[in-house]
């Protein structure tokens, strides 16, 4: 059975390192499936493509992201720990 595509927002943060700053408008939500859950409790989801490309921000999409209950969008690092990278206002 094919697993169902789905689509959220996603908004850079214009800093990661500093969220104060605020995010990047993206006019192109993201299609992707979920491939499961994490222990912390994330959605694992794998990246399909943009819904409207011709809208999207330029950015370099991660091929596998998590979706928090929170509407954060985080990748993990080479060393096991999961940054933030984005927000969603799909949860």
């Amino acid at each position: 059975m094919a697993q169902r595509k789905k689509h959220t927002s996603f908004y850079p943060w214009i800093d990661p390192k500093d969220h104060d700053k605020g995010f990047k408008m993206n006019f192109s939500e993201v299609t992707y499936v979920e491939v499961g859950r994490t222990v912390e409790g994330y959605k694992q989801a794998e990246f399909v493509a943009l819904k409207n490309p011709e809208l999207a921000l330029e950015f370099d999409y991660p091929k596998s992201f998590y979706l928090s209950a929170e509407g954060m969008i985080l990748i993990k690092t080479p060393q096991g720990k999961f940054e933030v990278i984005a927000k969603t206002d799909n949860c």
